[in-house]
């Protein structure tokens, strides 16, 4: 099922004109790190595959550019008030750093930029200032089929007073490629700050990167998540065909959608984890009680079991 033609429109316009503002950043690119120091690097092109569009938006996220040909650096003597130097993610990424303040009243927010330049987008859909339901449909590249749910749940009515909001894929580089990892070779389910650890070594397939958020994807879906505190988010992987218990409100909606799609209760194991996404979104929104859960589907998912997770996410949205 696809979009209604505006919201398509809406959206391949955004991805449009996110493509041209990466590939305008020509000179050099000036990205910020979580305690404030910033690094520069010459930019490049975006590559051959991605469609161009010369097609502007009001809602085209801003990026930090230079229009300058120097290259500045910060000096390695500048303090950091924040947090320690040997905890402080850097990214040497070439283009646009994630945007600050995101407008979370659009239907369409542009949340920032893959690795190669591929945009990240969020859309929503029901009237903002209801409970907000976050669904991301893949995270790992080669674990996709939770994009089906997205296009499913796209096709949906929202019930009043959800305000639900979708990601496509937060890895699209990975997708295109199909491959677990982003373009650096990280696993991006191993990149987030709470109770990261150093894993392995790129090419290592849960390579965790060179610090906590290290990666463009990771720090674009912070920044999204902590401007939007969903109150439920939901996080597609395979292949292990299971929804891992929880206790207290987690675990009671945990045990509906495992009711209402038929897929087991059961530990997930066979990885190491620390750096994990719903782990660190559980962590981040405890005070007020949020919900975040990975859902592992089966190696293949048809056309009806898609409608049947959308059913559920549709479902558990409005209870309790």
């Amino acid at each position: 099922m696809r979009l209604p033609s505006s919201a398509a429109l809406a959206r391949s316009t955004l991805v449009a004109a996110m493509v041209v503002a990466a590939s305008c950043s020509n000179d050099t690119i000036t990205t910020t790190a979580s305690d404030g120091a910033t690094t520069t690097s010459s930019a490049t092109s975006s590559p051959d595959t991605t469609p161009k569009s010369t097609t502007p938006v009001a809602t085209t996220p801003t990026s930090t550019t230079s229009t300058t040909s120097t290259t500045s650096t910060t000096p390695s003597t500048t303090p950091s008030t924040t947090t320690p130097s040997t905890t402080t993610p850097t990214s040497t990424s070439t283009i646009p750093p994630p945007p600050g303040p995101l407008d979370l009243t659009q239907d369409i927010v542009g949340l920032g930029y893959s690795v190669e330049g591929r945009p990240i987008v969020a859309e929503r859909f029901g009237r903002p200032g209801g409970r907000r339901v976050l669904v991301i449909g893949a995270i790992h590249g080669d674990e996709d089929d939770g994009i089906a749910i997205i296009e499913e749940l796209r096709a949906r009515s929202v019930a009043d007073g959800v305000e639900l909001w979708l990601v496509e894929s937060m890895n699209p580089d990975g997708v295109a490629a199909g491959r677990r990892q982003n373009a650096r070779a990280v696993d991006l389910n191993r990149n987030f700050p709470y109770k990261w650890g150093p894993i392995g070594v790129p090419g290592d397939s849960q390579y965790a990167g060179e610090g906590p958020a290290s990666e463009p994807e990771t720090q674009a879906m912070i920044n999204f998540m902590q401007q939007l505190q969903p109150d439920i988010t939901t996080w597609y992987h395979q292949d292990l065909f299971v929804v891992n218990p929880a206790q207290g409100r987690d675990g009671r909606i945990r045990a509906r959608y495992a009711e209402l799609t038929g897929l087991p209760m059961g530990e997930i194991t066979g990885g190491t984890y620390t750096g994990i996404a719903a782990t660190w979104a559980r962590n981040e929104f405890r005070p007020a009680d949020g919900v975040a859960f990975i859902v592992e589907l089966g190696p293949a998912l048809s056309p009806a079991e898609a409608a049947i997770h959308a059913d559920a996410i549709l479902t558990i949205a409005t209870e309790p």
